[in-house]
């Protein structure tokens, strides 16, 4: 079929169908499920909540890695001092940029975006058992001077809802 001409009206019929087919085929970048081991940064979560993660507690395997989306403008990610097991490496992404971080140690790791922490926008990664310090982080996080005072009301939400698993 070496040089094969194509009728007129086979591309003024068929070629805008076509084309539409592909403006309106979902998007690999747009799909509504996250990927494994995606966390969101949003402006609004599903339940209409303001400045958050999405999940709000991921949970993984020790040495696993998680990918923090900045889904929406305006976001970045750093880990919070003190909030995370012991000898456990800081970690910070840049504003509006993903950031895949590797969890090498077991334990609860308290993240946050640093654009948004006086709005309280604060999430948890659980690597493997969460019971090696969480009790140290719900002792701690109340007077951890990197949290606003929102980012402390939103944790201690967290904190409970994991400790109650």
């Amino acid at each position: 079929m070496e040089n094969a001409i194509v009728p007129r009206s086979f591309r003024l019929r068929v070629l805008p169908l076509l084309l539409g087919a592909l403006l309106i085929a979902p998007l690999p970048g747009f799909a509504q499920d996250a990927a494994p081991n995606e966390v969101r940064l949003m402006d609004k979560g599903p339940d209409g909540t303001n400045k958050v993660f999405v999940p709000a507690i991921m949970r993984i395997e020790v040495g696993g890695d998680v990918n923090f989306v900045a889904w929406d403008f305006g976001h970045d990610l750093t880990s919070v001092d003190g909030l995370a097991p012991a000898g456990a490496a800081p970690f910070k992404g840049y504003k509006n940029a993903d950031t895949n971080v590797v969890f090498e140690k077991e334990g609860v790791y308290v993240v946050q975006c640093a654009a948004h922490k006086e709005i309280g926008m604060v999430g948890i990664v659980v690597a493997g058992d969460p019971s090696v310090n969480l009790d140290d982080i719900i002792a701690n996080y109340p007077t951890n001077a990197a949290l606003s005072e929102g980012a402390r009301a939103r944790l201690g939400v967290l904190l409970e809802t994991l400790k109650s698993e």
